[in-house]
């Protein structure tokens, strides 16, 4: 938080807030709603304490910077949904059950339930569906925000394929795509990189040589070598076919320090081709 208030300036928010709260019914409120109104209040000026412009034009009071903040959450409520709803439009779970759930079910639930003026912090789904970077240090519409962000990001990368191929490098992954509860994008992000890395079309199944080949590159760099070949794969990758969506790319480079662990225990192991990144 950029601003820090003093309690005696927070609990006449949280006191106005709770008569909204009660719709002036009552004058107090339960321990555990005064926590929570609290922390709605927390919430709402942290939001304002994001906005560098705001934070850096003036110091604002506890009460400015509440109402600003919760203006805020609202309209990211607003744009979060129009988001969602374009995204939705060509959704594909590739099968995925837990996937399709998430997206088609769990997510306009939150939309449904969220309350932005009571409980701004709560997310109320618990995001089932894995994905590649983590969004679990946030929480509420911030979180959710991130989330549809996240799986757009992963819709656009496999729409990018013919539908037939994702689910075809699906199939011949050694994980259950359709009943488990893994990143299926990461598969398809593996495989793409891995046939990029050999040099070889995305369509066309890795053979016993392939595999030689990749194990041999793999070997012979350091993890930092390995890294940085990987990166610049990916880099070109959202250069030549996303239109260098840097969001997009940040996102997919989270998966890179893992999958270098991955390929070189592979290799090591001798059992590259068991590894799914190119089958």
């Amino acid at each position: 938080m950029h601003f820090l208030y003093e309690m005696e300036e927070l609990v006449p928010i949280v006191a106005a807030l709770s008569e909204k709260y009660t719709s002036k019914e009552s004058t107090s409120v339960s321990y555990e709603t005064a926590r929570q109104l609290m922390e709605a209040v927390m919430y709402c000026i942290n939001e304002c304490s994001s906005d560098q412009a705001l934070v850096s034009s003036k110091k604002l009071s506890a009460v400015e910077a509440y109402r600003y903040g919760y203006e805020a959450l609202v309209e990211k409520v607003k744009q979060t949904q129009i988001n969602y709803n374009q995204m939705i439009v060509d959704f594909c779970g590739y099968g995925n059950r837990n996937y399709e759930e998430t997206v088609e079910k769990a997510i306009p639930g939150f939309f449904l339930y969220y309350d932005v003026q009571f409980a701004p912090q709560e997310t109320i789904i618990t995001m089932d569906y894995p994905t590649i970077c983590p969004v679990s240090e946030k929480s509420g519409i911030d979180a959710i925000e991130t989330y549809v962000k996240y799986i757009s990001y992963e819709q656009k990368f496999m729409g990018a394929f013919p539908r037939q191929y994702v689910y075809e490098v699906l199939e011949r992954d050694r994980t259950d795509h359709k009943n488990g509860f893994e990143n299926i994008c990461r598969v398809i992000l593996r495989n793409v990189l891995g046939h990029l890395l050999i040099r070889k079309g995305f369509l066309e199944e890795a053979s016993g040589q392939d595999y030689e080949k990749l194990c041999a590159i793999v070997t012979s760099s350091s993890d930092h070598q390995l890294r940085e070949v990987l990166e610049g794969l990916l880099e070109q990758l959202i250069h030549e076919k996303y239109d260098d969506d840097l969001g997009m790319k940040n996102y997919f480079a989270c998966d890179i320090a893992d999958l270098v662990v991955e390929m070189k225990n592979a290799a090591e192991n001798d059992v590259m081709t068991g590894f799914p990144m190119m089958r």
